[in-house]
């Protein structure tokens, strides 16, 4: 059965071309996806969506999913790079990761749309007026949910330095992580930045500390 999901064009105009899945390793390569930073926010992702379960309430069937929008966030790159969100959008609309269920094409797609710029209320408000609105409730809710991992996951490699999530507190209503690496100040303030959707979506703080260096 084909996807009733239809691709965005440039102005939000909808292309009515039907998905065609590719395999992930041939994304990669048609697309010039960096394959180390995808690699180092998927494992950021896996971790954090691990370390947050409680709050973000997603299952462990989710997992793949988490690691696949990681996987090819940065898929429109080499096409446009100052809009790669939007172009990676339209091209994952196109064609969607084969490994995934047809059910989860665009919630990648999506996805990828959303890690780039910031995400208040109002981005939120004026996706329901594009093809994100068409989707069932619980996908929509689901998208946003994995976004906001993406979107820390992302910053979190901000550097390219191999910055890595430290321990875990949890203490009332914040999360307090410290982050490891030589990029950790320049990724921990990364972070902050980009959990506007996280923000948004919980009323669950989280902190990002460097690790303090040692003399």
């Amino acid at each position: 059965m084909s996807s009733n999901f239809k691709s965005e064009g440039k102005n939000g105009s909808e292309n009515d071309t039907l998905p065609e899945p590719m395999p992930l390793e041939d994304l990669f390569h048609k697309y010039g996806i960096e394959r180390s930073h995808a690699d180092n926010v998927a494992r950021n992702a896996l971790e954090l969506f691990e370390i947050l379960a409680p709050i973000h309430g997603l299952g462990p069937e989710y997992l793949t999913l988490v690691e696949m929008a990681a996987l090819v966030h940065d898929t429109g790159v080499v096409t446009d790079l100052e809009n790669h969100h939007r172009a990676g959008r339209d091209i994952l609309l196109r064609h969607p990761p084969a490994e995934l269920p047809e059910r989860l094409w665009p919630v990648v797609a999506w996805t990828a749309f959303l890690h780039k710029k910031r995400v208040g209320k109002e981005k939120v408000a004026k996706l329901k007026g594009k093809a994100f609105g068409k989707m069932p409730e619980d996908l929509q809710d689901v998208t946003l949910k994995v976004a906001a991992l993406i979107r820390l996951a992302d910053a979190l490699d901000y550097s390219r330095m191999e910055s890595r999530l430290g321990k875990a507190t949890f203490k009332g209503r914040k999360v307090k992580f410290e982050i490891i690496g030589q990029g950790a100040e320049i990724d921990a303030e990364r972070m902050y930045k980009k959990g506007d959707l996280w923000s948004l979506l919980y009323d669950t703080e989280i902190e990002f500390k460097p690790q303090s260096k040692k003399s």
